[in-house]
């Protein structure tokens, strides 16, 4: 590993930058985690807008949508929470590999995420955890939150389909057109897999768990039934749901099963971030 790359993650992932340092509600100050998906975005950086700037929030991301790409490691939903607002959008690598047709169309990102899997897969490949990689990428971006995958193992959905013979597909690959499919279950590729140290810190210190708004079926439920998740949550830790629709495919929904069970006294809020804000505050401080 180049001693620039040990650098970008030893800095950034080892030592948080300001914003983010370990704080309580002891001084007022306060944690915050949320689970969500890449499609709960709009939201996290709203509701980061929203809290004070000692605050500290921590976004703890799916990874059933993880897989390799052009020998790179895709995660969907780290590399949707993890990029830039305003940033123009561009394909030129994605258009490239589809002139030369190398990639599936269903594996087509933009370059800013390109450019997010080859730092990951160089940190990763070179002994840096999933987690350790994911930190140093959020705080070289500037976010103003954290973001944590569920698990630092390989956790990875897949759909069972029917056709001539049954056969299984990847999420995204059935994401991409789940018209064209039949869904008849969904299975999990994993081995020994389990919550990440950081997560499970992130869990014990945390004043709020927001839930969403996010896919249950994508994003909330995966990492609530990570094992190990729901323990490192202690049970005095207000629980806020934040309301909103299932954003999967109906027929993904009804072959996934029945939803997690929301963990605790959980209260649901309307999904305006300000309003979460608000409800933290004086939850926190009950």
């Amino acid at each position: 590993m180049s001693s620039r790359m040990a650098r970008f993650a030893e800095c950034a992932a080892c030592r948080p930058a300001a914003r983010h340092r370990v704080v309580g509600r002891h001084n007022g100050r306060m944690r915050i985690t949320l689970i969500s998906g890449a499609d709960g975005t709009a939201f996290a950086r709203d509701l980061a807008a929203a809290l004070a700037p000692s605050d500290e929030l921590t976004v703890v991301a799916p990874i059933v949508g993880d897989h390799w790409s052009a020998w790179l490691k895709a995660c969907p939903d780290l590399d949707g929470l993890l990029g830039a607002p305003g940033v123009p959008t561009t394909f030129a690598v994605a258009d490239q590999l589809a002139a030369i047709n190398y990639s599936p169309a269903w594996q087509r990102v933009s370059d800013q995420a390109v450019a997010a899997r080859l730092v990951r897969t160089e940190l990763v490949g070179t002994g840096y955890s999933l987690s350790e990689a994911t930190l140093a990428a959020a705080t070289r971006a500037g976010l103003p939150y954290r973001v944590l995958p569920m698990s630092d193992d390989r956790a990875e959905l897949r759909v069972v389909v029917d056709g001539e013979e049954p056969h299984a597909i990847h999420l995204g690959e059935y994401l991409a057109a789940p018209g064209a499919h039949s869904p008849t279950e969904t299975v999990l590729v994993a081995e020994a897999w389990t919550v990440s140290p950081s997560v499970v810190d992130q869990l014990r210190a945390t004043d709020v768990l927001v839930l969403g708004p996010s896919s249950r079926t994508l994003a909330i439920d995966p990492v609530l039934r990570t094992p190990g998740l729901l323990d490192a949550l202690p049970s005095t830790v207000p629980v806020l749901v934040v309301d909103h629709d299932d954003t999967a495919p109906a027929d993904l929904v009804r072959v996934a099963g029945l939803r997690a069970d929301d963990p605790g006294a959980a209260e649901h809020v309307p999904a305006d971030a300000a309003a979460v804000a608000e409800l933290v505050r004086r939850v926190v401080a009950s």
